[in-house]
């Protein structure tokens, strides 16, 4: 089935006017994904969601052919 990736958490920014007293001065920014991470993780996703989409279409049509349903196959 699925191989076992860490999981990236994609964060929507906090504002930088009332947030930065709460972080604390320790904290250093971090640095911004480069454009070509960014099209790797999307274009994985979209392969993921591709190849889960083609599992579902080949499961439910082998279940409608095994109850002699005929769902046409493309």
């Amino acid at each position: 089935m699925r191989d076992d990736r860490p999981v990236r958490h994609i964060r929507k920014r906090e504002s930088q006017t009332g947030n930065e007293s709460s972080k604390g001065s320790s904290s250093l920014p971090r640095p911004e994904p480069s454009e070509r991470e960014i099209k790797s993780v999307v274009s994985r996703w979209v392969r993921d969601h591709r190849q889960r989409s083609e599992e579902f279409r080949r499961t439910f049509a082998s279940l409608f052919q095994a109850s002699e349903l005929h769902v046409p196959i493309r």
